[in-house]
Order: C-alpha cells, then structure tokens, then sequence
C-alpha cells in the first residue's frame, strides 16, 4: 500500500538522520559495548588478583606463626610486586614488619613500613605505617629522624586517625624537651577520644562532671594517653 504524504516526510526525515548520523551511532554503541566488556574483563582480572593474593598471605600467616622472618619478607615482597593493588600487599607489609620488629631487625621493619606508607592500597594501612614509623623515627632522637617523623606526621592521613597523630605529635615534642607542647598535644588527643566517646549511641550528654568523670576513668584507648599526660603535671 502506498505511504500517504506524511509517512513519506518521516520515513525521509528518518533516512536524512541516519546518512547523517547513523555512523556516529554505530560508534558510540561500539565505544559502550568495549566499555563494558573492559569492565567486567578489569573486574574479572582484580577478582583473580585477590584470590591469588590471599593464597599467598595464607602462606605468610603459616611463616608468621613459625617466626620465620626470611620467608615472611620473602613472601610479603612477592605480593606486594605482584599484587600490589591488592589489599593484602598492605596487609603483608604491617604483619611482616611487626614480626621484624619483634626480633630487633630495624631495617625490615622499617623497609615494609615504608612501603605500606607509600603504596598501599588502603588510606587506613597507609596512616597505620606513617604513625608506626614517625615513633621509631621519634625514638631515635637525633635530627635526621625527628625530622623524617615531622613529615610523616603533617603528612595526609585518614580519617579517624586524628588522635593517633595528634598523640605522636606530643611524643616528637616530648623527644625534645618540649613539655608544653607536648602536654598540649597530649591534651588535644585525649579531648578528639572524648568526642568520639560521647559520639556513641549509648553515651549520655555531654556535661562537665561527666567530662571530668573521664579524666579519671580513661577508656581502654586513652589509658596510655593518660599516663603521658599525668607524667607531665595532669590536666
């Protein structure tokens, strides 16, 4: 059946579009198809990744328990250079440099921390390896590593690390003799802590005598806290 006039200036709208669109068309439905199928192949090869990465952290955990250093360092440097965009690389560098640690070889520990510092995966495992190394940089007292720790910690870290960073920045201070500071600093940690506390579902409003209430009665992440603050005069 013959098309009335109207149908024919559609139909020839719609062939007008096509010559002069339909090529771009193609392509931008081509783009999208490699886009997805790029996805979910990246999605497809990070799944495999971490699978494999955990096989080998499995390994690490059977040295850690058997304190064997060499094969922990061993197995912690081939998952960071093979799978360093994993979760596990960062999780093998903090294991391995606490067991490094733990036998006195500063070296190891301070290698893997400054891995985990610099190219972990994770923001959290990141801040964890920054304060870690800025206290052994702090305990060596001497200007070369109390300057190394000042970086570490006015450097970036993740949330919820504030009182961690604010807490170390009173032990640089406190390396120095600078007792005012570090006091002060101590002092601002422990009132970060104390927000934190009254932040929780079940903690009552805040008021001075509760505040006071626990200066005397820290919780189990400020008992430490205290003790420096105490050292230095108390509040």
């Amino acid at each position: 059946m013959d098309l009335d006039l109207e149908e024919q200036e559609q139909l020839a709208k719609l062939k007008g579009f096509w010559q002069d669109y339909g090529r771009w068309l193609l392509i931008g439905i081509a783009i999208a198809v490699i886009g997805s199928l790029g996805y979910w192949g990246f999605k497809t090869y990070q799944t495999k990744q971490a699978l494999a990465a955990s096989q080998h952290y499995e390994v690490l955990l059977e040295q850690t328990d058997k304190n064997d250093l060499p094969g922990v360092l061993s197995t912690a440097k081939k998952i960071q250079q093979e799978y360093g965009k994993t979760a596990y690389a960062g999780m093998a560098g903090l294991l391995a440099s606490n067991l490094a640690y733990s036998v006195n070889d500063k070296e190891a520990t301070i290698e893997q921390l400054k891995w985990v510092a610099n190219s972990a995966s994770s923001e959290s495992f990141q801040s964890i390896a920054k304060l870690r190394l800025s206290s052994l940089y702090i305990d060596q007292k001497t200007p070369e590593g109390l300057s190394q720790a000042d970086q570490l910690l006015n450097s970036k870290m993740a949330f919820g690390f504030e009182a961690l960073k604010l807490e170390r920045r009173g032990d640089w201070y406190w390396a120095q003799d600078k007792t005012a500071e570090a006091k002060k600093s101590y002092i601002a940690a422990w009132n970060v802590l104390s927000d934190e506390r009254m932040k929780a579902p079940d903690a009552k409003e805040i008021d001075p005598a509760l505040k006071k209430l626990q200066q005397q009665n820290p919780g189990p992440d400020q008992r430490l806290l205290k003790v420096k603050i105490d050292s230095l005069g108390g509040f």
